[in-house]
């Protein structure tokens, strides 16, 4: 794959898997004081996933693909586990926070390593980056 729709491709599983862990921990009873940072997190990652996407056909890259159903299955499952280990808030935004820097650790490696020539979208994929630094920043409010 080029290093431009291998960006894309992995901003895309980036912003699919928090579609697919924020409402599982939105449903948690200890999410409720996190709901409203949690709804605009899950807007701007459902609208990322579609700008990726669209960028994708408009270049005439493949369809992008999220991340596999077993790895949403196994977020989903940790999140439940762990939630009833510890029902804090305080625990909830620890484990979102997590999640987020995983996201930021390999987004900014893949910056970094990015040697494409579409600087389109290298700024797409800084943008991501601020938007998942400024999400944990969001949520350290709940720690």
């Amino acid at each position: 794959m080029d290093p431009s729709g291998a960006l894309l491709s992995f901003i895309h599983k980036n912003a699919a898997m928090g579609v697919g862990a924020i409402p599982q921990a939105m449903s948690l009873p200890q999410s409720r004081a996190m709901v409203p940072a949690l709804d605009r997190q899950l807007r701007e990652y459902r609208a990322i996933a579609a700008q990726s996407q669209a960028y994708a056909r408009a270049h005439g890259r493949r369809e992008l693909r999220g991340p596999g159903t077993a790895a949403l299955a196994m977020s989903a499952a940790m999140l439940r586990a762990q939630s009833m280990l510890d029902p804090s808030t305080s625990r909830l935004a620890e484990r979102m926070i997590q999640g987020s820097t995983m996201g930021v650790t390999s987004l900014t490696r893949q910056i970094r390593d990015y040697d494409g020539e579409d600087t389109e979208v290298l700024d797409f994929a800084k943008k991501q980056l601020k938007r998942e630094e400024k999400n944990i920043d969001e949520l350290k409010k709940f720690l």
